[in-house]
């Protein structure tokens, strides 16, 4: 199989994380009944599952919010507020919504605690690569070199006061990629709860929240996909203990040139992929705003991952390495079934 074709496969199957039900009975024929809708947005599928009274119209809106979000973030828009920061490096400052300050001072904030493994301002890179739009194109060593000067979150101008952005040399890129779409599901989620909806499930294409338990008290349980079978489970994790789980992984825009992996996450320090690990979960609670972690954790690797991730506490992770071992921090050893 073509390398492109893998890309286009592999995106039409991002559901990196399925919803487990708990079987069925004579009880199911009086649970609440689910209003459940799918919509393509943000490059990836988005499934909301909502129960109680008003469920269709709080989960409408819980799309509408994605779909804000998305207008305000996309660089390939060329109406987004993060295309016209791009377009104005080097020359003048973008004012731009409070959501978009929001995304990129959490961004920033986590590359600061992850020693740079996050850069938003990594676009220059993953606009050079290209993975899922450029075939199977690889950069050479001198242009990945040249787009990595063009990448450094310590440069990005951010004024809280006057909501402007600021990227200061000419051919500098944001990209939100990493974080816009897990901002988007916590703000989904924000007008769920605002509607009155007390059991919900939202999964962004990996990034997953739910609020409370399913309608018969059960915990909500998510399956971990295995990231070298698309059509198969790596774990299983019931969130008895935290209400988000987010995966990266390497499977889910990619190609393969000369037997060589090139997936879509990059690493700004280096500007190529990372090798180590073939998918990450987190798993978290919204309260402790533990956001933003898988993509860091998988360019960081298992060692590094780990060691790092102790700033968060009560966060836990599941890294799928290459060679398919499975390494679980202490937090969710014997929480998780493979």
């Amino acid at each position: 199989m073509k390398g492109l074709q893998r890309i286009l496969i592999s995106s039409c199957l991002v559901i990196i994380l399925v919803v487990l039900s708990t079987g069925c009975g004579v009880g199911s024929l009086f649970a609440p009944k689910p209003y459940k809708e799918t919509q393509f947005l943000m490059d990836t599928i988005i499934d909301i599952t909502a129960y109680g009274q008003g469920n269709e119209a709080a989960v409408k809106a819980a799309f509408d919010e994605f779909r804000r979000i998305n207008e305000l973030t996309n660089r390939f828009d060329d109406n987004s507020q993060v295309t016209k920061i791009n377009q104005a490096a080097g020359k003048a400052k973008v004012q731009v919504d409070a959501d978009v300050i929001t995304m990129l001072k959490l961004a920033r904030s986590r590359s600061e605690q992850l020693g740079g493994a996050l850069d938003v301002t990594i676009g220059a890179l993953t606009e050079l690569w290209g993975v899922g739009h450029k075939g199977e194109f690889v950069p050479s060593q001198p242009e990945i070199e040249a787009a990595r000067l063009l990448v450094d979150y310590r440069l990005l101008e951010i004024d809280d006061k006057e909501r402007t952005v600021f990227l200061p040399k000419a051919g500098m890129s944001i990209d939100l990629g990493a974080v816009a779409k897990s901002y988007a599901n916590r703000r989904a989620i924000e007008v769920l709860k605002a509607k009155g909806i007390k059991s919900a499930l939202v999964n962004a294409g990996g990034e997953v929240r739910v609020i409370g338990t399913r309608p018969d008290g059960q915990p909500w349980r998510v399956g971990v996909q295995d990231p070298r079978d698309m059509e198969g489970l790596a774990a299983k994790v019931a969130l008895t203990e935290w209400d988000s789980l987010e995966t990266s992984g390497d499977y889910q825009r990619f190609f393969i040139k000369d037997n060589v992996r090139y997936a879509h996450i990059i690493d700004p320090r280096t500007g190529t992929q990372p090798r180590e690990v073939a998918s990450v979960t987190i798993v978290s609670n919204s309260d402790s705003h533990a956001d933003v972690l898988s993509t860091a954790m998988f360019v960081l690797g298992v060692e590094k991952g780990q060691e790092l991730l102790k700033q968060y506490p009560g966060t836990e992770a599941l890294f799928i390495t290459n060679d398919g071992k499975k390494v679980v921090t202490p937090g969710l050893a014997g929480k998780i079934e493979f």
